[in-house]
């Protein structure tokens, strides 16, 4: 079982849709990406922990998501140390394409994944698997329309 240790705002900058709404929809941007690591790793073994710059400002609820705000210190020096206090650094996979916090969890022996291959590999997949159930249901519901009026 792996521990992602993600670098919230870091993997914002990097989705044009958050990235864009940060200034404006701070809650609202952070939020939408708490539900959206919920969906993709609540059927996984893994832990995720979202670390966020600033203070917390309204309760974001997820299922699967353990949020850890920097108050006023920078995420990267809280994802640090809580690299630094963990038992087994080995299970914990850093998500930053900041290079400070990216190198040094390397150099502890986390594995290490920039914000944009997290993105290739977790999202992606996740909106294509969407994409293909929502097109299996229309094809579903063309079936029981051709049923129903007779067409085939």
């Amino acid at each position: 079982m792996k521990t992602y240790f993600i670098d919230g705002n870091n993997l914002m900058g990097k989705l044009p849709s958050m990235k864009n709404r940060m200034k404006t929809d701070k809650t609202g941007v952070r939020e939408e990406l708490a539900v959206k690591l919920d969906r993709v790793f609540l059927s996984t073994n893994n832990k995720v922990v979202l670390f966020l710059d600033g203070f917390q400002s309204d309760i974001i609820k997820t299922n699967k998501i353990r949020i850890i705000y920097s108050d006023s210190k920078p995420a990267d020096i809280v994802i640090k140390n809580e690299i630094d206090i963990s038992k087994n650094p080995r299970n914990i996979v850093v998500v930053s394409s900041d290079n400070e916090v990216y190198n040094y969890g390397k150099k502890c022996s986390c594995g290490a994944m920039k914000a944009e291959d997290f993105i290739t590999k977790f999202f992606r997949t996740a909106e294509e698997k969407e994409e293909t159930e929502r097109i299996q249901s229309l094809e579903r519901q063309k079936d029981e329309f051709k049923k129903i009026f007779g067409i085939e």
